[in-house]
């Protein structure tokens, strides 16, 4: 069912179950989230950049105001929850709002294996990562946003898995990306470490061939 939500365009990317802090300073920005507060109804993250406003976005709740300020700045923690398609951008407040519809998956779970495959690669990052590195999340559905929410993967990355409507795809998409970035954190390691014994440095086609990565 069509709903009218205030729009908070920024230049990253919200996925649902993702937990993101916002310092609101702007009048109009302020304005909205007394709207939001007062109403108990969500805004709409959407990224926003040289391509100008993306269709797709995510409904963000927010969960606390950490804190107020006299001069109506305000600390807050918001979550990501639905994936939405704006209709119909309008400009009725200092903010802008639109009336948005939410977009389901097809299907809304993955095959076991694809989810496996994930969190297999999910698992093999982190082992690359410091010791704050984030717990794997539980399968089910939507674990391509689980995973992403717990992995910078940038805002484009991000935004073309918000617009993807079959979670079997996300999936192969995020292991894909997940087995990149620890493929490049391997070679970047063990080039610094060879360089640093014999100050020979192979191409890093050789040292993958050699390491047997992907």
């Amino acid at each position: 069912m069509p709903r009218d939500l205030p729009l908070f365009p920024l230049e990253l990317v919200l996925v649902p179950g993702e937990p993101l802090p916002l310092h609101i300073f702007e009048p109009r920005y302020q304005e909205l989230l007394d709207r939001c507060i007062d109403a108990d109804e969500p805004f709409v993250l959407v990224l926003q950049d040289e391509e100008g406003l993306r269709e797709t976005g995510c409904t963000a709740e927010i969960t606390d105001v950490l804190e107020r300020f006299p001069d109506g700045r305000s600390n807050i923690v918001s979550m990501g929850r639905e994936v939405v398609r704006l209709e119909r951008v309008h400009d009725e407040h200092a903010y802008r709002s639109a009336v948005v519809t939410t977009v389901e998956d097809d299907p809304a779970e993955a095959p076991e294996s694809a989810q496996t495959a994930a969190l297999e690669a999910f698992t093999r990052l982190i082992a690359e990562l410091p010791e704050q590195a984030p717990d794997a999340p539980e399968p089910g559905p939507g674990l391509s946003y689980a995973l992403v929410a717990r992995i910078d993967l940038g805002v484009e990355a991000k935004q073309d898995l918000l617009e993807e409507r079959d979670e079997s795809r996300r999936l192969e998409i995020v292991t894909g990306l997940l087995t990149e970035i620890r493929r490049g954190l391997v070679l970047t390691r063990e080039t610094q470490e060879r360089a640093r014994r014999n100050g020979r440095v192979r191409t890093p086609e050789e040292l993958a061939a050699e390491l047997g990565l992907e």
